[in-house]
C-alpha cells in the first residue's frame, strides 16, 4: 500500500521550561509549518545575515544562528514573548530555543517515517 496523501505540514505543541540561565518559566503554544523552497531560501539568507560572513566564527555560534534562523521561518503562530524577543535573540536561555528546536525535529523525524517507511515484503513462503 502506498502513500496517498501526505501527513500534515503543520504541528502544534504546547512548551514549557525554566531557563537555564535565567531560571524564568518559558509558556506557550507554537505552530511550526515545514519550510517549503522558498521558506528554505529565507531561512538560509536569515543564517547569512547572522554569520555576517565572519570566518572566525566559532560553530556553535554558527549552530545557533542556523537553528534561530529557521525557528523565525517556520514557527507560523508563537507566544507574544517569543516573538518580543526578536524570535529568540534576546533571550538568555539557550535551552528554550534548544528545546522548542528538537520539538520540531522530532515532528519532522515522525513525518518522514510516515512518508518514507519502507513497507515489509510479504513473505509467501515463511516457512523457510
Amino acid at each position: 500500500m502506498s502513500i496517498t496523501t501526505l501527513p500534515s505540514m503543520e504541528s502544534t505543541f504546547t512548551l514549557k521550561v525554566n531557563g537555564s540561565n535565567t531560571k524564568q518559566l518559558w509558556e506557550g503554544k507554537f505552530t511550526y509549518k515545514r519550510p517549503t523552497i522558498g521558506t528554505q531560501s529565507e531561512i538560509s539568507k536569515t543564517t547569512a545575515r547572522l554569520n555576517e560572513d565572519l570566518k572566525n566564527l566559532d560553530e556553535d555560534m554558527q549552530f545557533l544562528h542556523r537553528i534561530l534562523a529557521i525557528l523565525k521561518h517556520t514557527l507560523i503562530d508563537s507566544p507574544d514573548w517569543w516573538k518580543n524577543s526578536k524570535y529568540g535573540l534576546d533571550l538568555y536561555d539557550t535551552n528554550v530555543i534548544f528545546e522548542i528546536y528538537k520539538t520540531i525535529q522530532d515532528f519532522e523525524d515522525e513525518w518522514y517515517s510516515k512518508v518514507w517507511k519502507e513497507e515489509e515484503p510479504k513473505d509467501k513462503d515463511s516457512k523457510k
